[in-house]
């Protein structure tokens, strides 16, 4: 009987039959009353009883398993009114019926059900179960019911149990550990193949959820857990192969050393399961990337294990000879209008992504030499397919194994370089993929030592006897050499190379097209000045393709030919494009006038176009402003498009490129990303627009602030819009400052709102790489600003979000030193280190410019810093420790005098001069000079305490090493500073300063120098015995600063000038023989002082 009332229930179950039926105008008009009438706040209850009801009920199974689904939709969707994104409408539904809802469910699971129902209703009481819904002791019951469904005889019920243990791991909570042990065991052994995958599936669940402590518990059921998977091959079950291989690769990446007694099985088994053809292609991938995610997580262990190289070699290898399958001569691959092969070929693809990753994790010290045992080979082999894997091996394995294969960049090229005359295009194909990998992955270096063979090998295939396929890699390959090739390389090749392009321009493909133009516009740019030649005949060609109606689907075609030619002229200048200036800017116009639809890919290239014009001409673009405006600013004011999905309009969203789909607790959330990418574009325009313009483009900043860039900054949903906001916000600033000056009322107006703002988003943002970008916008925006431009509350809130930023980055740091258990490996991740490094780097910048900006003002914000200060520089990790000691020297240079706690750091920096670590002992002298020359005598003590070991570690050997030299430069300024300001107080002055002589010169650091070579001024102009002793070292000193720039301007002529005093006192001839003393220093010493 019913627990609804009984019209209630006619009502629903009427309902019920209008949404299942197979009548459109029926279920329409059903859909419409569930929409505005069943799911009200006043109206939900019943429907979710009546649909846990009906679904617990035996009856008509299609129904019940129809109200199973339809419950579970409406309990996850948000309720009508919800205050919170995650609000579930069956979280808020009142208690009373929530138990009765439980009530059912679990009664309806535990019946006589058939397969289809019991899965619609463990689906059910999953959502139901989260905490949200039922705290603890809520549902008491459903544990040992679905204990004791794992042990009943009917698969259906094991299997229902473990999908509610995947979808809802928090249930078995570390009370229930040794109980649920026995469980999953018997679940990796059932004879049922669905039980052992939900039950492998649950059990990685559970894994991930329970605490780490927890772990060691769990370890004794892998071996059970590998054991069910060759049975899912024998068995045919290859999906559920592929399903249980996921699971593993989730368990691998949060315990991946549980496995190590383990891992050669695991290696023996996958190699087979990659390497077999007729397995189906989803389970072979899936073992590959199994493989390959050890690699990432656990790269040691691989290292270790004496045949995983080699088999990730021999399966992607493999892998990669399956390409135009039944089709020998590649006709169909090379026939296609377009060259997108994403998908058709799912192996190749995994083959080559994986190796790619493998190699960076394991470098070419474990994967080159097993690599290139078989490479020779094959590109001697009869087989072309091998041929092809060969060079797209070496393409995908080339970044990761640089560290041994620069050196060998001669030899592999004498060895892949006949392949451009293969006579098969796939061949060809693959070797000018990795001519074009190389040509990045080893970017500088051979471009210089190998330009002379790369260039005229791609050259040539630009020809029509080369396929259109061939031509456009050749193209492609061209670009990422020319992107690290300077203009002096690519010019002996310019004739040839663009003669051949301007041929393929002529091709029947699009593609082909569209790649030689986009090749162009890349060579002009590394060309730069030296493309003028080409201008005359390439600029009025692109104009005529710019004004001919090519139609819709040229229209990419077109796109690229605003590029190029906007890159041609930005290479050759403005002097040069004059004469086609106004025409190109004029087709833009009315290219822009005949883009109507959002997706029409000029309006980007169009926007870029603009930009360089804006670059080329300066001043000189602002007529055109208010015509290129307003859809750039339309862009820029996009909002956060998003919309609450159904599970099953998810799949239709995540097909389509331009949205995203993330699960934000349990809530599926489509958002459009298309166009926040394209409100960075525009931010990013802007920006560009506001830097080259400068003052004249303030009338437009105040709307840009307030309606754009302050906003943007809560964009949560994209990081890109946020950084670009920030960044475009401290340009702006810079308009107002240079329109209106750093202390008028409309440029602090401006500051107070976005100082504000950062503050708040430095105090909130989680994303180091965005903070990032938050201080560096900071602190270029308080360089253009008078002194003392923030508040004391402002600069309270600023401390206390650098506090914030550094603690959280400490305990970032120190959680990646602690990764190495035994559980887990502490993986190198340059990623990683490099965003903490720039990251401290730019909390450095930001309390240097307060300082600098606000002096001694900033005192009572810092106190809150100390101890994070503190217990920085007395770390041992070197980039926390630097940065403590970059703040020290940052308090010295602008508040050493009113500081009352010099005992916090004085130790430290004494102890840091004799550090192993170059960059530490850099740091510390520098403190030390700075403390000489702004501490004032409260520091006089300290500082001529260290002289002594200043003097030690400026000649300890190497001191003058490519590693040593910056440290060792500030070193021998530190003493110059202290001898500068205590000078009285320094025991033996005159010997120290004639020691101090014997250390220059000062060549590499153009900080360090220019106080160095002044104070050396100084000694001449007193005559001091220490130079009057030592003219020839003096001398050449001098000489060498100059010659490397160490020294310029008003430095430079003070120290000529005393250096010239000081050879006037010698005879003429010796004067000039010292000059000329070393040939290399000839030219300076003819510049400077004839």
């Amino acid at each position: 009987m019913s627990l609804l009332p009984t019209d209630v229930h006619q009502a629903l179950s009427q309902l019920l039959n209008g949404l299942a039926s197979a009548d459109n105008n029926i279920r329409s008009e059903a859909e419409k009353s569930l929409e505005t009438e069943w799911t009200l706040k006043q109206n939900v209850e019943m429907l979710l009883l009546f649909l846990a009801e009906n679904a617990s009920t035996p009856g008509n199974e299609t129904l019940q398993a129809f109200s199973a689904v339809l419950f579970r939709r409406i309990a996850i969707k948000s309720p009508k009114d919800f205050s919170s994104v995650t609000d579930r409408t069956i979280g808020v539904i009142s208690e009373p019926v929530r138990a009765q809802i439980r009530k059912l469910l679990l009664n309806g699971f535990t019946s006589n059900q058939t397969n289809q129902v019991r899965h619609k209703l463990s689906d059910a009481i999953s959502e139901v179960a989260k905490d949200d819904v039922s705290p603890p002791g809520s549902w008491d019951e459903l544990i040992p019911a679905l204990f004791q469904a794992t042990t009943n005889n009917d698969p259906s019920f094991r299997e229902s149990a473990f999908r509610v243990f995947s979808s809802a791991p928090e249930l078995i909570d570390k009370s229930y550990i040794n109980q649920v042990l026995p469980i999953f065991k018997a679940g990796f052994e059932d004879s049922n193949d669905d039980v052992r995958i939900a039950a492998c599936t649950a059990f990685v669940a559970f894994f991930r959820d329970i605490p780490k402590s927890n772990w060691n518990t769990l370890a004794p059921l892998l071996p059970d857990l590998l054991n069910s998977l060759p049975r899912f091959l024998q068995n045919g079950q290859e999906q559920a192969l592929a399903s249980v291989l996921e699971s593993l690769i989730d368990l691998v990446e949060l315990a991946p050393k549980m496995f190590k007694s383990m891992f050669p099985t695991i290696i023996e088994f996958c190699s087979a399961v990659s390497k077999n053809k007729e397995v189906e292609s989803n389970a072979r991938m899936a073992a590959l990337e199994l493989l390959t995610t050890f690699s990432e997580v656990a790269p040691v262990m691989c290292k270790l294990t004496p045949n995983y190289t080699s088999e990730v070699i021999l399966i992607t290898l493999v892998m990669l000879t399956e390409v135009c399958i039944d089709d020998d001569d590649a006709a169909e691959w090379n026939n296609k209008d377009d060259n997108d092969d994403e998908d058709e070929e799912p192996e190749y693809d995994a083959a080559r992504q994986a190796l790619d990753r493998v190699s960076l994790k394991l470098t070419g010290k474990s994967l080159a030499q097993p690599l290139f045992q078989y490479l020779p080979d094959m590109l001697q082999s009869s087989q072309w397919r091998e041929r092809q894997a060969a060079l797209m091996a070496l393409s995908s394995a080339a970044e990761g194994c640089a560290d041994v294969l620069i050196s060998e960049i001669p030899k592999i090229l004498d060895l892949i370089l006949p392949s451009l005359q293969d006579n098969h295009p796939r061949v060809q194909y693959a070797c000018c993929n990795a001519l074009g990998q190389m040509s990045t992955d080893f970017a500088d270096h051979i471009q210089i030592t190998a330009g002379s063979k790369i260039l005229p090998g791609l050259i040539s295939m630009l020809t029509n006897k080369s396929v259109p396929r061939v031509q456009a890699h050749a193209a492609a390959a061209l670009v990422n050499f020319s992107e690290a090739a300077s203009k002096e390389i690519l010019e002996p090749y310019l004739d040839d190379l663009l003669n051949n392009l301007l041929g393929l321009l002529q091709s029947q493909k699009r593609y082909v097209q569209e790649q030689v133009l986009t090749t162009i516009a890349i060579i002009a740019d590394a060309a730069e000045k030296t493309f003028v030649k080409y201008y005359d005949t390439l600029m009025p060609l692109l104009i005529e393709v710019l004004k001919t109606d090519m139609g819709q689907e040229s229209r990419l075609l077109k796109a690229k030919c605003i590029e190029c030619s906007t890159l041609i002229a930005l290479a050759v200048g403005k002097e040069k494009f004059e004469p086609h200036c106004k025409e190109l800017i004029q087709l833009f116009g009315v290219i822009q006038e005949s883009s109507q639809s959002d997706d029409d890919p000029v309006i980007q290239y169009l926007e870029q176009g603009w930009g360089r014009i804006c670059r080329i001409i300066g001043k000189d673009f602002l007529p055109y402003l208010p015509a290129v405006l307003p859809p750039v600013l339309s862009a820029a004011k996009a909002t956060q498009d998003i919309s609450l999905l159904e599970e099953e309009e998810a799949e239709e969203f995540n097909n389509n490129e331009e949205w995203d789909v993330i699960n934000l607790s349990g809530k599926l959330i489509a958002v459009h990303t298309a166009a926040l990418d394209e409100k960075v574009s525009a931010l990013d325009l802007l920006r560009t627009y506001a830097i080259q313009l400068k003052g004249d483009f303030y009338p437009f900043v105040k709307e840009i602030v307030q309606d754009i860039g302050l906003s943007a900054l809560d964009f949560y949903l994209h990081d890109g819009v946020r950084a670009s906001a920030a960044l475009t916000l401290a340009a702006l600033l810079k308009c107002s400052v240079y329109a209106t000056g750093n202390n008028s009322e409309e440029s602090l107006g401006l500051w107070s709102q976005i100082s504000n703002k950062f503050i708040d988003v430095l105090t909130n943002e989680p994303v180091p790489e965005l903070l990032v970008a938050y201080y560096t916008a900071f602190v270029e925006a308080i360089s253009v600003l008078g002194p003392n431009c923030l508040s004391p509350e402002q600069l309270q809130n600023l401390a206390i979000a650098i506090n914030t930023n550094l603690t959280d980055i400490f305990e970032h740091i120190k959680d990646r030193d602690n990764e190495d258990d035994e559980y887990t490996e502490e993986v190198d991740d340059n990623d990683n280190d490099y965003s903490d490094e720039e990251l401290l780097d730019e909390i450095n910048k930001a309390i240097s410019s307060i300082f600098k900006n606000t002096k001694a003002n900033f005192l009572p914000a810092f106190q809150s810093l100390i101890p994070t200060i503190a217990s920085f520089i007395n770390d041992e990790n070197i980039n926390v420790k630097l940065c403590g000691l970059c703040v020290i020297c940052d308090l010295l240079e602008h508040a050493g005098s009113e500081f009352a706690y010099k005992e916090m750091f004085t130790d430290v920096v004494a102890e840091s001069l004799v550090s192993p670590e170059a960059s530490i002992r850099q740091a510390a002298a520098y403190s030390v000079g700075v403390a000489a020359q702004y501490g004032g005598s409260n520091y006089a003590d300290y500082c001529l305490a260290c002289l002594r070991p200043l003097f030690e570690i400026a000649v300890i050997p190497e001191a003058r090493s490519e590693d040593n030299i910056t440290a060792t430069e500030n070193v021998v300024t530190a003493i110059a500073k202290i001898c500068r300001s205590y000078g009285a107080s320094v025991p033996n002055l005159d010997s120290i300063v004639q020691e101090w002589v014997t250390l220059l010169p000062i060549i590499q650091d153009e900080e360090a120098a220019p106080f160095s070579y002044s104070f050396l001024a100084e000694l001449i102009q007193n005559q001091h015995v220490a130079v009057t002793s030592q003219i020839p070292k003096v001398v050449e000193s001098v000489l060498q600063a100059l010659a490397h720039a160490a020294i310029g301007g008003t430095t430079a002529e003070k120290v000529v000038t005393a250096t010239k005093q000081l050879l006037g006192a010698l005879p003429q001839e010796e004067a000039v023989a010292l000059l000329q003393k070393n040939p290399a220093y000839i030219d300076v010493a003819q510049k400077w002082f004839s």
